[in-house]
């Protein structure tokens, strides 16, 4: 389709220039004719040249004329329909949003032997589900007073297994969720922040959610899930409703 419209496009620039050959072809010839020719006895065939160089001129314009016209609304319809075709994407991306179901994360979550696999289950299901590109799941622990929240799973990390991350309660974006209890979202994340590597390159997400793992109002840990799509309400409801149901499953596990 596009192709069509440049040729279109270039068909019409071709004949407008050859409107503007043709009439300076037109009064050349007109200039060249000897100074005794006169039109008093009506049609003259010495003339004949000038008639037809004219009329073709003319043709030629006025058909330049038409397809650029003609090109200029295609291009107008075909931006219309480039626009249409966005929003329905974005439609039906916000309706997929919207349509997220707990049913996979209780299934996976009810599947598990353990709590390592519990947080698996839990972790990799929320990432999948709002298309993060890296997530990671701190427990909390206390020792001779001191709370603590460390890293033990992680969703596309770019970490080595041996690798120990702990942050203090009230320590960072998740000290601060872990130690309020209340999730935290980020939508202006600066460059260079959180990096995700890959085979193809690295790239910094410019979103971030954390939310906390909490039973019967105390915090068993904290999820974190950085993506480079903002995360609607529904996909933030949907976190902490997951965070719910991991966190009460580790319990009763735990129990």
């Amino acid at each position: 389709m596009i192709s069509i419209f440049k040729n279109s496009y270039k068909l019409s620039l071709t004949l407008a220039t050859f409107f503007i050959v043709g009439m300076a072809a037109s009064l050349f010839a007109i200039y060249s004719l000897p100074g005794s020719l006169r039109l008093t006895d009506g049609y003259q065939p010495e003339f004949i040249n000038v008639y037809m160089i004219t009329a073709i001129t003319f043709m030629a314009g006025a058909l330049a004329v038409v397809l650029a016209l003609r090109y200029k609304k295609e291009v107008v319809v075909f931006r219309d329909r480039t626009l249409e075709a966005a929003a329905a994407k974005k439609h039906e991306a916000e309706q997929a949003k919207n349509s997220i179901s707990l049913d996979g994360l209780i299934t996976n979550i009810e599947q598990a032997n353990n709590t390592k696999d519990i947080l698996d289950a839990g972790l990799n299901t929320i990432c999948k589900q709002l298309d993060a590109g890296q997530g990671a799941i701190y427990m909390a622990t206390e020792s001779e007073g001191k709370r603590t929240v460390e890293l033990q799973r992680g969703y596309a990390l770019n970490i080595g297994e041996s690798t120990t991350i702990s942050y203090e309660f009230g320590e960072g974006l998740i000290g601060q969720a872990a130690a309020s209890g209340q999730s935290l979202y980020v939508d202006d994340v600066p460059q260079g922040y959180i990096k995700i590597v890959s085979g193809l390159g690295t790239a910094s997400p410019k979103y971030l959610l954390i939310v906390p793992l909490k039973h019967n109002g105390q915090v068993l840990g904290v999820i974190e899930v950085a993506s480079f799509a903002a995360v609607s309400d529904t996909q933030r409801k949907f976190a902490e409703e997951s965070a719910q149901l991991v966190a009460n499953k580790i319990f009763t596990k735990a129990s």
